[in-house]
């Protein structure tokens, strides 16, 4: 069952990124490929590298913040070693973050805070990406750029801003949390415990999380510039605010424990939101696409990693 599951996920990525190679039709996807400027595509390269470099530096502040073992020298080569197999295995970040759980709770930590690390870290990035691109999309409505690509742009930024909107309020909704107890999993009760402690102001613990948001800020900073040069590189200048607004899409879409690395998921939401902004297909399935190698030039740079013997605290 298990395989079966793993083999339709390659399928649904597969047939995503299939979907986007007939839209855009292969022979103008291969085209602006081939026009690729090695030099903007380095710098996309060095800043994506950046971005998870503070990427993981956020997980071992909030990791450290729930009062684990997670000094950041360790945790940066557990981080790495995440992205190869996020690179190698289906479901995206999923098999990744499965990783960093287990290589975290080797330092001696217990499992389900480690996991917790890696979800609190997840949630953070995302969370943080939408804020950013809900602010960027107000900007831009605020100011009244219009989207070249869609004869109600206005109405379209709006709509958008408005989804936005609910998600980056939903932190602040005050979620009954009792029923997560009485769920039928031997965990139930510890993440009903971990879920109170997060929110009662004696711990401090919700105020330390809160201060990694500055790290992710940055991260998401760098992976819109990231996405940014990946444009530049095949000739389109997409101005940063516009990409930013754009950003929570392709990167949410990404994340989807769908396909190989996120390929498929993450084109066909940049066809479809940059496409708004007036971005040709072809440029903007090849945007997404080297975003993605850039992903998978970092897991094979990473590979080695695995050699290394593993060392317990």
């Amino acid at each position: 069952m298990r395989l079966l599951s793993i083999a339709a996920r390659v399928a649904g990525g597969l047939a995503l990124l299939a979907l986007v190679f007939w839209f855009v039709g292969a022979e103008r996807l291969f085209a602006s490929l081939a026009r690729t400027d090695p030099a903007w595509f380095a710098v996309a390269l060095a800043i994506a590298i950046a971005s998870n470099i503070v990427s993981a530096m956020r997980w071992a502040y909030i990791a450290r913040a729930l009062s684990l073992t997670a000094p950041t020298g360790r945790l940066i080569p557990m981080y790495a070693r995440a992205m190869t197999s996020n690179m190698l295995l289906p479901g995206a970040t999923v098999s990744g973050d499965l990783l960093r759980s287990y290589e975290l709770s080797r330092l001696g930590n217990p499992l389900l805070e480690s996991t917790a690390s890696v979800a609190f870290d997840r949630f953070s990035g995302l969370w943080t990406l939408c804020v950013l691109s809900f602010v960027a999309a107000g900007t831009a409505l605020a100011a009244g750029i219009t989207l070249p690509g869609a004869a109600a742009g206005r109405h379209v930024l709006l709509a958008y801003g408005s989804l936005l909107a609910a998600i980056v309020v939903m932190p602040f909704i005050p979620w009954p949390v009792e029923w997560v107890r009485r769920l039928p999993f031997r965990a139930a009760e510890r993440v009903a415990d971990l879920w109170r402690r997060l929110n009662d102001p004696a711990t401090g613990l919700k105020r330390r999380l809160v201060k990694s948001l500055t790290l992710s800020i940055l991260v998401q900073f760098l992976s819109a510039t990231a996405l940014v040069a990946c444009a530049a590189s095949l000739g389109a200048q997409v101005p940063f605010l516009i990409m930013l607004a754009a950003a929570a899409p392709i990167f949410v879409m990404a994340a989807l424990p769908l396909g190989v690395a996120g390929f498929g998921t993450r084109e066909l939401a940049a066809v479809a939101v940059l496409g708004l902004a007036g971005v040709p297909a072809d440029i903007a399935a090849g945007t997404g696409l080297l975003y993605g190698i850039c992903a998978v030039i970092q897991g094979l740079l990473a590979a080695p990693l695995f050699l290394l013997p593993s060392r317990r605290p």
